[in-house]
């Protein structure tokens, strides 16, 4: 029984030991195989680049390029967004006294002034009534005009275009009643330099005629010298051209110059940094100074042959509260002219209806037109509550 157990023990030993031998030998079958795997592209690669260095043929070029391929080479991909074309801000609206009149009420609006009284240093004789006072009230007339335009565009330009031409068009029609409505407005403003001389007392007469920091301190105090009141937002408004904010800005470095005062003030700095936003909110900007707020626009008066030179002169304007009155005519389904920016009107644009009796075959697909009943002009005052003088900018 011994000698079994012996026998098993060796055979069991000799059976794990051929199996150990066999695993050995498929691992090592494994990594050759895998290294022989690995290895196979470098040696294909080496091949060929050792063919391409003696024959000179490496791997041939694509087969089709633009040459032979007129649909990739010749499509042209078209920006559907425009590109912004340049724009004046429109102020002018802004520098106004702005009164709605209401529908069916007559094409003229009144508005009236009470002159004021004058003082009494006469005693009053004792026991004697005396005479009452009466008093003098002056009116001004507004004739209510009416401004329109509209652009149509043809159904088949409509319907195949790839730009939102209504909506491109309404922004440009937009911008022409801007531009309209602003030069309305600065022609009465224009008016008050005939009517009161005073409105003209800041120009530039002598030197190179370039308007400095007095003009622009001077101009709200010359206003509240005439008891003019501010207007509703508790600030004078101007309208300034660029070029002058430029001159005032950059080229004055000297001492009490408007930037020395404005850099000795948290407020000042910022204001130097970056402009806030304008008075009703949006892309107009203004500079604060002395009480006023001036916006700029390039949309200003200019006169040529300055003082006999041969320099043009740009006009500065600075209104308080009814230097202009501005009057609209309420219709809610009509163009809402705002605050005179063109981005915020408000014109009509949409498809027209086929069938109609003018155009029956319906060619005309699509418009859009403003059409705005407005007035203008000055207070029933001599007195001129607006200042409007002339310069040569610096800066161009």
């Amino acid at each position: 029984m011994g000698g079994k157990k012996s026998f098993d023990i060796i055979g069991f030993m000799g059976k794990l030991h051929m199996g150990m031998v066999l695993c050995l030998m498929f691992v090592f079958q494994l990594l050759l195989a895998f290294a022989s795997a690995v290895a196979a592209p470098f040696i294909l690669m080496g091949g060929m680049q050792a063919r391409g260095f003696v024959l000179n043929d490496g791997i041939s070029p694509t087969s089709m390029q633009s040459g032979n391929t007129p649909q990739a080479s010749l499509t042209t991909h078209y920006n559907r967004n425009f590109i912004e074309n340049l724009k004046a801000k429109t102020t002018k609206l802004r520098l106004c006294t702005r009164f709605p009149m209401p529908m069916n009420a007559g094409q003229i609006f009144r508005n009236f002034m009470i002159q004021p009284l004058t003082a009494n240093t006469t005693q009053q004789s004792e026991g004697t009534v005396g005479s009452g006072i009466s008093v003098t009230i002056n009116f001004q007339d507004y004739l209510l005009g009416q401004w329109a335009d509209f652009l149509n565009i043809s159904d088949k330009a409509s319907v195949t275009s790839i730009s939102d031409d209504l909506m491109n068009y309404e922004r440009e029609m937009a911008y022409r009643l801007a531009l309209t409505v602003d030069d309305l407005v600065m022609a009465y403003f224009d008016y008050l330099r005939t009517l009161d001389s005073k409105t003209s007392n800041q120009d530039v007469t002598t030197g190179n005629y370039q308007l400095t920091k007095q003009q622009i301190e001077q101009g709200p105090f010359s206003l509240a010298g005439q008891n003019v009141p501010v207007m509703d937002k508790g600030y004078y408004c101007g309208s300034i051209h660029p070029f002058f904010v430029g001159d005032v800005m950059a080229l004055d470095n000297s001492n009490n110059s408007i930037v020395d005062i404005l850099k000795h003030t948290p407020e000042g700095m910022m204001k130097l940094e970056e402009l806030p936003d304008g008075p009703e909110g949006d892309e107009v900007k203004y500079i604060e100074l002395f009480g006023c707020r001036w916006m700029m626009s390039t949309n200003q008066t200019q006169t040529a042959s300055f003082q006999g030179s041969a320099n043009t002169a740009i006009r500065t304007y600075l209104a308080g509260k009814d230097a202009v009155v501005a009057i609209k005519l309420n219709r809610p389904d009509r163009t809402d002219v705002d605050d005179g920016q063109y981005k915020n009107m408000k014109l009509w644009r949409g498809e027209y209806k086929p069938g109609n009796a003018a155009d029956p075959a319906g060619v005309i697909g699509a418009g859009t037109s403003y059409n705005a009943i407005l007035a203008f002009g000055v207070p029933p005052d001599t007195t001129s509550r607006a200042r409007c003088f002339d310069a040569v900018p610096q800066t161009t």
